[in-house]
C-alpha cells in the first residue's frame, strides 16, 4: 500500500520548465515530499530532481528542507503543541483507543503513530498480549515502559518538542527495514481527500509507516473532520479502517460512506474509566 501514487495525468510534462511547474503543483498538493518520492513520481533521476528543486528554491517557489522540499512557511510547518491537543476530546479518544485495542491479536507486531489518541492506545494496552510495538512517539514509549507484556521498538531520530515525536533520516531508515501487521495512524484533519497533518516532517514519517503496514487503521475523533491541516498524509486508498466517535455530522458520515474504507463508530456515552480498563 503506497502513500503516494505515481504521477497523475494532470502532472505529466513535455519539457524541463513544464516539469518544474508540475513539481510546484505536486509539492503544493502533498505539502512535503522527499527527493526520492519526487524522482519516482516524475520518473526522472534524483539528480535531475535535485537540480529542479534547487532552481525552484532559488526562485522562491518552494522551500527546501533536509532530505526534501515543502510548500509551506516555517510557521505552518511547526504544528500544534502536544499538550494542548492531549486535552481535546478526551472521552472520544479513550473510547476510540479501547476499540482499537480490540483489533490487536496476541503476539502481533503493531505500529503506533505519534498523536494523542495513539498515546491512549499505549496507555490502555493490556499486559497479556505479548505484543511488539513500533513507534516514533516519545509519550507512547514512556507509557509502555511499565508494560511487562510488550516489547517496544523506538524509532529514534530528532525529537520535536511540539509533537514529542522523532523524525529525520535515522527514523526513515529504521522504518524501511520493518514490516508491521497494523499501523494505528493519527491525523490532525480528515476530509474527502484523505488524512492531513500539521507539518511536513510528520507527514513523511507517517507515509513511511503506511508503506510497511499490512493494515492501516486511522484513529480520528469527530473534531478532526472540522479541523484544517495543511499537509496531506495520504488519500483514502491507503486507509483500510477508520475508528471514529459518535459525534460525526450527517454530512461527514455520507462522505465516509462514499469511501472504500471500513468505518467503526464508538459511543462516548458510557466510556469505561482508564483505571477500570487497565
Amino acid at each position: 500500500m503506497r502513500a503516494m501514487s505515481t504521477v497523475e495525468e494532470s502532472f505529466r510534462y513535455t519539457s524541463a520548465p513544464e516539469r518544474r511547474e508540475r513539481l510546484v503543483q505536486f509539492i503544493a498538493e502533498h505539502g512535503y515530499c522527499t527527493i526520492t518520492e519526487l524522482s519516482k513520481a516524475f520518473d526522472v533521476s534524483e539528480m535531475t530532481i535535485r537540480r529542479d528543486v534547487l532552481r525552484l528554491v532559488e526562485q522562491g517557489k518552494v522551500r527546501g528542507f533536509r532530505g526534501g522540499v515543502g510548500s509551506l512557511s516555517r510557521q505552518e510547518m511547526e504544528g500544534s503543541d502536544y499538550r494542548l491537543r492531549d486535552m481535546k476530546m478526551a472521552d472520544a479518544k479513550q473510547a476510540i483507543a479501547l476499540r482499537a485495542i480490540e483489533l490487536v491479536n496476541p503476539g502481533s507486531v503493531i505500529a503506533i503513530d505519534a498523536g494523542t489518541t495513539g498515546h491512549q492506545v499505549a496507555e490502555l494496552l493490556p499486559p497479556d498480549r505479548a505484543l511488539t510495538v513500533v513507534t516514533h512517539s516519545f509519550p507512547v514509549v514512556s507509557s509502555l515502559i511499565g508494560n511487562p507484556g510488550t516489547e517496544v521498538m523506538c524509532l529514534g531520530g530528532l525529537l520535536h518538542a511540539e509533537s514529542l515525536s522523532f523524525d529525520g533520516p535515522a527514523t526513515l531508515a529504521a522504518i524501511s527495514s520493518l514490516q508491521v501487521e497494523t499501523l494505528f495512524l493519527a491525523a490532525s484533519g480528515v476530509g474527502d481527500r484523505g488524512a492531513f497533518c500539521g507539518n511536513g516532517f510528520d507527514a513523511i514519517t507517517k507515509r513511511a509507516l503506511i508503506e510497511v503496514a499490512d493494515r492501516v487503521v486511522l484513529l480520528a475523533d469527530s473534531s478532526k473532520f472540522v479541523t484544517s491541516a495543511m499537509v496531506k498524509i495520504c488519500g483514502w486508498s491507503a486507509i483500510d479502517t477508520i475508528i471514529i466517535d459518535d459525534g460525526l455530522s450527517e454530512e461527514h458520515q455520507r462522505m465516509l460512506e462514499g469511501q472504500d474504507v471500513e468505518v467503526i463508530a464508538v459511543s462516548t456515552k458510557e466510556t469505561p474509566s482508564v483505571a477500570a480498563a487497565s
